[in-house]
């Protein structure tokens, strides 16, 4: 709760600091005249900003104040596509399906006699600092280039002009048109749009197409030159704060394990094995030692302390539901952290022993 609260308090003190009519802007800027209350906006988020040196370090980037976001007209809308026939969801295929499949959807929707490709790349460390950008361009005559600038007026366009980005999000929102940070980049492919049919194509990332990885290598070169503009958008400053608290939050949780079978339970059974992990539940060892709640600790069987460890392995009360469950011998780990199958079991079992957790 304590880094959430922190990561809001950051974050709001960024989005005030580019809103230049905003009276909290000089505030936060401007040296204070007396003594701040401990308690204060201004003072926790001064003390934040002071361990986060970096975030002291940005230039502000003031937040466009547009009235609206232009809306795609019939003539100026490029086709948004962000899938691929046959291509599933993230890590469900492997390298040489997504390739194969991503090259023959190419070949047979944009052949390249008939169109022109670019493909785009971006590149950061840790998405936060040291940017670059890499195009990656292939004419129907064959010819390469690694700009953009032409694209509109260079005879060796086509009329048809596709743009291959592994940045799905980016499109998702370009065709709802509903983030105002991406209106330059909507009205100039609405002027391309006036004299060329345009298609942006989602590609998937990693999978060596040729084109995606040359424009990768463009963008991991840039992030080599150097960075003279130090102004961040609000957008990027809330992506800088949620960096730094997500590596902060796994430094404190050295053990996470983010393909942890608990996140493919249900809502229902998240909450049961989350409870019996922490012990933070509303059996009578916690409800005691931790609030005096209840005459004692003990399990209703008297046979020892009522604790996650004690319902699942050694409660007489529930032997019986216990063998039914798990035909062998399981460790403590074993339910709590095992495979789907074991957690599942574990949620099952908890359930049907009526006990509140």
């Amino acid at each position: 709760m304590e880094d959430r609260r922190d990561t809001k308090l950051l974050t709001q003190a960024a989005k005030f600091k580019r809103l230049p009519t905003h009276p909290m802007k000089d505030r936060l800027c401007q040296p204070t005249k007396g003594r701040l209350k401990r308690g204060s906006f201004i003072h926790q988020t001064r003390v934040l900003e002071r361990r986060h040196q970096d975030i002291l370090d940005q230039q502000p980037k003031d937040i466009p104040q547009y009235l609206e976001n232009p809306s795609w007209s019939d003539e100026g809308r490029p086709q948004i596509r962000c899938s691929i026939p046959g291509v599933g969801k993230k890590d469900s295929q492997s390298c040489a399906e997504l390739k194969s499949l991503t090259i023959e959807h190419i070949h047979n929707s944009y052949p390249q006699r008939q169109w022109t490709h670019v493909y785009t790349g971006g590149s950061a460390d840790q998405a936060v600092r040291s940017g670059g950008a890499g195009i990656y361009i292939k004419y129907p005559g064959g010819r390469e280039e690694e700009h953009i600038s032409h694209i509109e007026h260079s005879p060796l366009s086509s009329n048809n002009v596709v743009f291959f980005s592994d940045a799905k999000s980016v499109l998702q929102a370009l065709d709802t048109a509903r983030d105002k940070e991406l209106n330059d980049l909507s009205s100039a492919l609405t002027s391309l749009c006036r004299a060329h049919t345009v298609v942006l194509q989602w590609v998937p990332s990693h999978c060596n197409i040729l084109g995606n990885e040359a424009a990768d290598t463009l963008a991991k070169e840039g992030t080599t030159k150097d960075q003279n503009d130090t102004s961040t958008t609000f957008k990027e400053a809330k992506t800088i704060i949620k960096a730094k608290q997500h590596k902060k939050w796994l430094q404190q949780h050295p053990h996470y394990n983010k393909n942890d079978t608990f996140h493919l339970l249900t809502r229902s059974e998240q909450v049961l094995i989350f409870r019996l992990r922490t012990g933070h539940n509303r059996m009578n060892h916690h409800l005691f030692t931790k609030f005096r709640i209840g005459q004692s600790d003990l399990c209703p069987c008297q046979t020892g302390s009522m604790t996650t460890e004690h319902l699942l392995q050694t409660c007489p009360l529930h032997d019986g539901l216990r063998s039914q469950i798990w035909a062998e011998a399981t460790t403590v780990q074993g339910k709590l952290c095992g495979s789907l199958d074991d957690l599942q079991r574990t949620a099952t079992f908890a359930r049907r022993t009526g006990v509140s957790i």
